[in-house]
């Protein structure tokens, strides 16, 4: 685009709004790399403790095996979402695909017979 002439007040303002427009338009799309790049980290990083039904889950940083070996818990990861899963009387689990979940080895042992286990971690 060629310079505004010195007289052309509304050529000169209008180049000075798309330079500050694509300025801004760059530091957005540093920002939004950024936090794209932290939320790819925390799905890596991140556990959930899901080891205690229809109660709102916590992130752990550090997940530590609690109860005896056979109580043991275990990370998780499932291939698919899933919503309201019942497994027993009174006992709700939600889980969304990718996201790393603490659940107890029966848990775990039902979610690998029903082919939604993506692993165990």
């Amino acid at each position: 685009m060629a310079n505004a002439k010195p007289t052309d007040v509304t050529g000169r303002v209008r180049e000075k709004m798309l330079k500050e427009s694509i300025e801004a338009q760059q530091e957005r799309a540093a920002e939004m790399s950024m936090v794209t790049a932290q939320a790819k980290v925390q799905l890596e990083t991140e556990v959930i403790d899901a080891t205690k039904p229809n109660r709102a889950t916590v992130i752990v940083d550090d997940p530590v095996t609690v109860g005896s070996e056979d109580d043991a818990s275990v990370e998780i990861r499932v291939i698919q979402d899933l919503e309201n899963m019942t497994l027993g009387k009174g006992n709700s689990y939600s889980f969304k695909a990718g996201v790393k979940y603490k659940v107890t080895k029966h848990v775990a042992q039902h979610l690998k017979e029903k082919g939604y286990l993506a692993g165990v971690i």
